[in-house]
């Protein structure tokens, strides 16, 4: 099933499961019709007689996650006796943008729209569709672009893992608390990590706070393992603070300069 129709499907059976979720217009619940027309509009009547595509289907063929962005364009022509005007592009999927080389569009003149494909992140079927709406209807395209093909998953298991110190490969570097001033509370963060080396990690920080306690669950993180980093801070211990701070935790047992083995915690100190 392509990735387009599956996002459909499953936002209908929710808004059809619970249709008081969505209103139209803030009256009625929206029909099957009305969700479906939302996530893939039908284009305006008589569209073909105002641009006139060279193509409207472009297929990507096979990439992998690791490939860089790739851009391609959809030429042109306004074919009817009016300028047109493009006012908003839409793409119905984070891993695509787009945009036009002009915004007005005089009779007989030509243009294209370019969009970008961002495989990173986006393993499976590419089924990625652009809207082009025009001062004619904010609802109904002018036209629907798509982008068709398929990516591979990246060569690199860890490349979900945006942050690296070391072996030790992360999916984020910060923790963030949100504290009342002058409380008592104790709250936990975790951050999950996966050693990519060849030995195993244990990991602890050598400048940790006196209000803040440091682990890994597993203690030890074996080869090729993932794991949770857990910080928790006790706010009865940090009497006297009373504007949000930011405190660096540098971590032992990996590899590199302090400045690449830091990790931020930050703490919001509000009054309630």
């Amino acid at each position: 099933m392509k990735l387009f129709d599956s996002i459909r499907l499953t936002i209908l059976s929710a808004l059809m499961c619970c249709p008081g979720l969505l209103m139209a217009q803030g009256t009625h619940p929206l029909t099957r019709q009305e969700i479906d027309s939302l996530l893939n509009p039908s284009l305006l009547k008589g569209a073909e007689k105002l641009l006139e595509f060279e193509q409207t289907v472009i297929n990507l063929g096979e990439m992998t996650e690791d490939d860089q962005p790739v851009t391609v364009k959809f030429d042109f022509r306004n074919v009817g006796t009016q300028p047109v005007v493009i006012t908003k592009i839409h793409t119905d999927c984070g891993c695509t943008a787009a945009q036009t080389d002009k915004l007005q569009i005089q009779p007989g003149e030509k243009g294209s729209i370019s969009v970008t494909y961002t495989p990173k992140n986006h393993p499976g079927t590419i089924d990625a569709n652009t809207f082009v709406y025009s001062s004619l209807s904010d609802k109904q395209p002018l036209a629907k672009l798509v982008l068709l093909g398929n990516v591979l998953p990246s060569r690199d298991e860890w490349s979900r893992y945006p942050y690296a110190m070391g072996k030790l490969r992360l999916k984020q570097n910060k923790v963030t608390f949100r504290i009342t001033t002058g409380g008592s509370e104790k709250q936990t963060e975790r951050i999950l990590c996966g050693n990519s080396g060849t030995t195993a990690l244990k990991l602890s920080v050598m400048n940790l706070p006196q209000y803040a306690t440091f682990k890994t669950e597993p203690e030890i993180i074996n080869p090729g393992q993932e794991a949770d980093i857990v910080i928790s801070i006790d706010a009865s211990k940090m009497a006297g603070r009373t504007q949000s701070f930011k405190a660096p935790l540098i971590l032992d047992g990996v590899t590199g300069r302090p400045s690449d083995r830091t990790l931020t915690l930050e703490v919001n100190l509000t009054d309630k």
